[in-house]
């Protein structure tokens, strides 16, 4: 039974490390990244005519964020775009605060242009979306939460590598990941998104990133498709509709955002394994595109890959640390004991002190944790979303 679950948990993580080292060589070492920044690098020294530029939707779904919202739709009117080509459009999901009169008070006091739409019921952040894109007029939509900062030229920037790049339909930006409080979540996120940055600039040198950032992004109006009401998270299921009309979704690290993130570790976990279990659905909904011709590059490498990581890869993980733990307490029951411990202080040392590749391993094996509970939980089809409780 030892030789079997030895042999079994090191099959198990062997073939994670040959998903992560196929996915290290053919995407995130590909030459094309660096084309792929000097690029970006010269559009960033473009200017744009003010009086050639395209309207400009503002569109945020919200809930209960009357305590948000007010600094929101101040951070909107500051950015650096002509306010008469800026159209924002608030969709309420039925909020039970005064956010919608707080709402209007700003909308009133600062002169903006647009409207805000009130639910009459819960339907989820991704109808809202789908009922905002229909009242809005603009040729481009910037897609943004009550809860993400967005630096002033953000849009400006975005805009630049949507009319310059060829096919581009889509433009996220990088999120900086801020917190009120230190906190180990906070290092653990710092981690992880420095990694994950990385896979998202280098899908988009090659085709396209998934599913990237609607924390702040702007789209084509035109490349909009109605998304499942139910299911599938809003950027992956963006992403993937853009893709499907054979236009690429790319990332811009100069486009840039601070997005709050969870203050203690339940709140983390809640967040994150709501965010992979609906990641998890758009991929599996989509699977019509692997391999498809339209999609290039994406369907072929970027796609299968992806899909590989955050479904097998979080299951192989299971396996091999159960068949490992069970394989330890054959020889000793006090060494499957000191490989819980082992394990225990690497989460605690990872989580708190950062330690380079060893802070790195840490944040991938908790959020193969995330993904695994989320898979888990992928079957389930929920519409609504609950207040944001960092506010």
């Amino acid at each position: 039974m030892f030789l079997l679950m030895s042999i079994i948990a090191s099959s198990c993580f062997v073939a994670i490390a040959a998903i992560f080292a196929t996915y290290y060589t053919v995407v995130l070492r590909n030459p094309m990244k660096t084309r792929y920044l000097r690029d970006l690098d010269d559009i960033r020294k473009r200017t744009l005519a003010i009086d050639r530029l395209p309207k400009v939707t503002v569109l945020m779904a919200m809930y209960n964020e009357e305590t948000m919202i007010r600094e929101k739709l101040a951070e909107i009117f500051a950015m650096e775009y002509p306010h008469e080509k800026l159209e924002v459009i608030l969709v309420d999901d039925h909020s039970t605060d005064s956010t919608v009169a707080t709402a209007e008070k700003q909308f009133a006091k600062l002169g903006l242009r647009g409207e805000i739409i009130r639910n009459n019921e819960r339907v989820g952040i991704n109808e809202c979306f789908n009922i905002g894109v229909a009242h809005s007029t603009g040729d481009l939509i910037a897609t943004t939460g009550p809860d993400i900062i967005v630096e002033h030229r953000a849009m400006l920037e975005a805009l630049k590598v949507l009319v310059t790049m060829k096919h581009v339909a889509g433009v996220s930006g990088k999120p900086t990941p801020t917190s009120h409080q230190s906190s180990n979540t906070l290092q653990i996120e710092k981690s992880y998104r420095d990694f994950y940055d990385s896979m998202c600039v280098a899908e988009s040198a090659i085709h396209s990133t998934f599913p990237g950032y609607t924390g702040f992004a702007v789209i084509a109006r035109s490349a909009f498709a109605r998304i499942p009401a139910e299911y599938g998270s809003t950027d992956g299921n963006l992403s993937l509709a853009i893709v499907r009309r054979g236009l690429r979704f790319v990332c811009a690290p100069n486009v840039a955002f601070y997005e709050e993130v969870a203050g203690s570790l339940p709140e983390q976990m809640r967040q994150k394994t709501r965010r992979a279990s609906r990641t998890i659905q758009s991929a599996l909904a989509n699977t019509d595109l692997l391999f498809r011709k339209e999609c290039g590059a994406f369907g072929s490498v970027i796609f299968p890959l992806r899909l590989l990581m955050i479904t097998l890869a979080p299951l192989l993980f299971l396996v091999g640390v159960i068949c490992a733990l069970i394989a330890v307490s054959y020889v000793s029951m006090w060494g499957s004991l000191l490989l819980i411990v082992i394990l225990a202080c690497v989460r605690y040392v990872g989580s708190r002190v950062k330690l380079g590749s060893l802070g790195l391993v840490h944040s991938l094996a908790v959020h193969e944790c995330y993904l695994l509970i989320g898979l888990f939980l992928s079957g389930a089809r929920r519409g609504t979303w609950k207040h944001n409780l960092r506010s």
